[in-house]
């Protein structure tokens, strides 16, 4: 497994930090092992505001195995950053709140730049493109080239997926205790086999 990590340093009004950013090459067959869809959807029927709601999420979104039909090659982003950062924040939550802001607004700049130029982008969550989505209305997507699903909605086991290819397995946050740090992963399909040191050199360019 080919695979690179950097650092990174994300500032807002009221925290500078410094995050990390790990890179593996794989294949969407390596990725397939993971996809359990009935599962999956069956949580986000029952955990989550979005199932039925949005065409990107459960039911309406498609198995991993199906996106990834057309494409050779599967690039896996997993991004963290340390809660020890949001120390002057009180509210826990607010604090996980606000370093998953950090790290999504990121990777979403980062991954829709690299679906342009190399293929179709994994998302860190649900579609945000519209609100409300088209699906609210009973009208079709108003994007379908750009929108974009996440490894759960397609049915792929992340945390077992991190717990393969990374040292550092995905930590939840619960009430009480707050994890070291809080991550995000999201993943580009391609048919073009891309050198990890120029991910990481557009990663910089991109995210200035």
């Amino acid at each position: 497994m080919k695979n690179i990590f950097f650092s990174a340093t994300a500032q807002s009004k009221t925290i500078v930090t410094d995050y990390t950013v790990e890179i593996y090459a794989a294949t969407p067959s390596q990725c397939i092992e993971f996809e359990n869809k009935i599962y999956f959807s069956r949580l986000c029927e029952t955990g989550c505001k979005n199932f039925n709601c949005k065409w990107a999420c459960p039911p309406n979104a498609p198995t991993f195995s199906t996106i990834a039909l057309p494409w050779s090659e599967l690039y896996i982003i997993y991004m963290r950053m340390p809660m020890c950062a949001f120390a002057g924040i009180k509210n826990e939550y607010l604090r996980i709140k606000a370093a998953n802001s950090m790290l999504k607004s990121r990777a979403d700049k980062y991954m829709r730049k690299l679906a342009e130029k190399y293929g179709k982008y994994i998302s860190t969550g649900s579609c945000r493109l519209c609100k409300p989505c088209k699906f609210k209305e009973g009208k079709p997507c108003a994007h379908p080239s750009v929108m974009a699903y996440s490894f759960e909605a397609l049915g792929i086991d992340v945390g077992a997926l991190i717990n393969k290819y990374s040292d550092y397995p995905l930590l939840w946050y619960r009430k009480r205790n707050l994890p070291d740090y809080t991550s995000v992963v999201c993943g580009l399909l391609t048919n073009e086999k891309i050198a990890l040191e120029e991910l990481k050199w557009q990663y910089f360019n991109i995210i200035r």
